[in-house]
């Protein structure tokens, strides 16, 4: 694998006008710190309107000075993940951000038992209106308040970061053994490879990187599941100090997002395992295979794909997909490869997975591993979905509001991924539509149903630990492969298939998994409304990806007609898969 100093400057981002040199950093360090200090002025005096106002002009002053060499040195570790010198200006950096929240952990406890007139007035306040969505969710969860010592416990809990274990553990750490082909050569496997070999033509060579990926993790499942275990229990911890007897409830309330949604979600997921194993059926049958493994499963069923994109020939297919989104929209794309703001291309201890990051005031960036082959030109298409989100919120809302919450984030992103697919099945010959519709309903079933499946392990954990019941490696992978069983019946699964869950990075990031299935089910809902050129669509969802948080999830989404409290928004989601799977059968 290629070093960073051997990618060209092109493919790699730059982020110098956030921090131009260790003396800046260490110059507004130092001020921050400084004005740290100052935090606990308004300590006890909040109910007095103009110091409350004084207190939010402070916090806002706060992160306009840390925000920029915070997002710089995050961003800045995960492309040399080996850097002791960032990730000590990293961990400083959160021991700042600890710090300030210690000082600051009075706040939220102190405005919760403000009166709900005092709330009502502070929300219909003109000179408060950006503050006025905060206030009603102080309103609405008081009861679930923190104490002042209890908020500075959590605050103070930054040396529980099992996430940067793990993340450590995977990315620099674990080395898998070398896949192996049916001619007995042996392949480099690592995360930025195993695509590729998972779309080969070579079964020997599939399943070894497959095999070998999860013996790696099986390696080390002892390890992997305590750390696991430790998270879970800090979550429940939190939660239940929150006053909630389910954690998992305690997760949705953060979003506001109604446990309906999540209990819909789950029961039209369930309600169709059927549908997405008839196209675990049907891909058996293209491919002529007596029995289809969970290592098939990217495979292609046509003719095999082996075009490689370059980078930019990657970056045009997706700005010709998503013109119908508008000049504006197209042109934004233009620029994040334009100034830089795309690190592209795989190379030694770079983060392996793929992501966007955005700060208010600046330009969103993104990080991904380009291979050349056509996933990773949707991985492109996915991030760019999100870093368009943060555009527009940022552009079109106030600090205090452009920050949109993750249950919104996926949906921008995977809208990008089938607007792409749509266009390719347009644009391309009829023989090579085949593979275009595999990819889309493979997607669709790594979207929904798997991470549905991975959400159902992740609350079975939450609610052992919940229930004080033990939990254990062998609980853990014996679950996971259960679930696999019920969600993939027409698949053969290798046995080690059960050390899969301990792989998963969105496990420590606090009941997420799901929002990535809310996202296909809205995407489809809003592909299928842009193609179909409904009157009014576009600015429907630029209305939705301009929002940022000024409302609930469910009532931005409402404003553009994708109700997730109405089950017709699941079942028009499902028709479209079911015309998807239709067409798939026919080609």
């Amino acid at each position: 694998m290629k070093t960073r100093k051997e990618i060209p400057e092109k493919y790699k981002w730059d982020l110098s006008y956030l921090c131009q040199s260790e003396e800046e950093f260490e110059e507004k360090f130092a001020k921050a710190t400084k004005l740290i200090e100052k935090g606990d002025t308004f300590k006890g005096k909040l109910k007095d309107k103009k110091m409350l106002v004084s207190l939010l002009k402070y916090e806002r002053e706060f992160n306009e000075l840390v925000s920029p060499f915070i997002f710089y040195y995050h961003n800045m570790k995960n492309v040399d993940l080996s850097n002791s010198q960032i990730s000590e200006k990293v961990a400083r950096c959160s021991n700042l951000l600890t710090k300030y929240s210690q000082k600051m952990s009075y706040v939220h406890p102190e405005m919760s038992k403000f009166s709900d007139k005092y709330l009502d007035e502070l929300i219909s306040d003109p000179k408060l209106k950006d503050y006025d969505y905060t206030f009603r969710q102080i309103k609405k969860h008081k009861k679930h308040a923190l104490s002042e010592s209890e908020a500075k416990v959590i605050a103070g809990m930054n040396f529980t970061n099992f996430d940067d274990i793990f993340s450590l553990f995977s990315d620099v750490g674990l080395k898998y053994e070398d896949a192996v082909d049916s001619k007995g050569k042996k392949h480099e496997l690592t995360d930025a490879s195993r695509s590729l070999y998972m779309e080969s033509r070579d079964e020997v060579l599939r399943k070894s990187a497959s095999l070998n990926t999860h013996k790696a993790y099986g390696q080390f499942i002892d390890f992997l599941s305590e750390n696991y275990i430790c998270e879970i229990k800090k979550e429940v911890f939190s939660a239940r100090l929150a006053k909630y007897n389910d954690a998992v409830q305690g997760y949705l309330d953060d979003e506001d997002v109604s446990m309906k949604i999540y209990e819909m979600l789950t029961k039209k997921v369930n309600e169709n395992i059927p549908l997405i194993n008839e196209f675990f059926s049907l891909k058996k049958k293209k491919l002529g295979f007596k029995t289809l493994h969970n290592y098939d499963l990217f495979l292609p069923c046509g003719k095999a794909n082996s075009k490689k994109y370059t980078f930019e020939e990657g970056l045009e297919i997706i700005k010709k997909a998503l013109a119908v989104l508008g000049d504006d929209y197209v042109e934004e794309l233009e620029n994040t490869f334009k100034e830089r703001r795309i690190d592209a291309m795989p190379s030694l201890n770079k983060y392996s997975g793929a992501y966007e990051n955005a700060i208010y005031g600046f330009p969103p960036v993104v990080l991904t591993n380009f291979v050349g082959n056509l996933s990773s030109v949707s991985t492109l298409a996915h991030e760019l979905g999100h870093a368009m989100q943060s555009y527009y919120s940022n552009k079109c809302q106030p600090r205090e509001k452009a920050g949109y919450p993750i249950f919104l984030a996926e949906i921008a992103s995977t809208t990008n991924e089938l607007l792409l697919s749509n266009y390719l099945l347009s644009a391309l010959p009829d023989k090579e539509k085949l593979n275009i519709l595999d990819d889309l309903l493979a997607g669709v079933q790594s979207t929904i149903f798997r991470q549905m499946m991975f959400s159902e392990f992740e609350k079975y954990a939450i609610c052992e630990i919940q229930e004080d019941r033990t939990l254990d490696k062998d609980k853990l992978c014996g679950k996971y492969f259960s679930l696999c069983k019920k969600y993939m019946p027409r698949l053969s699964l290798l046995p080690e298939l059960k050390y899969e869950w301990a792989r998963v990075p969105h496990f420590f990031m606090g009941f997420y998994v799901y929002k990535y299935a809310i996202g296909m089910i809205c995407a489809l809902n809003f592909s299928s409304r842009i193609l179909a050129g409904e009157e009014g669509i576009i600015e429907k969802y630029k209305g939705y990806l301009s929002a940022g948080g000024n409302k609930t999830p469910n009532e931005i989404l409402k404003d553009a007609g994708c109700d997730l409290e109405d089950e017709k928004t699941y079942d028009c989601a499902f028709e479209l898969v079911k015309k998807y799977i239709k067409d798939y059968k026919n080609l």
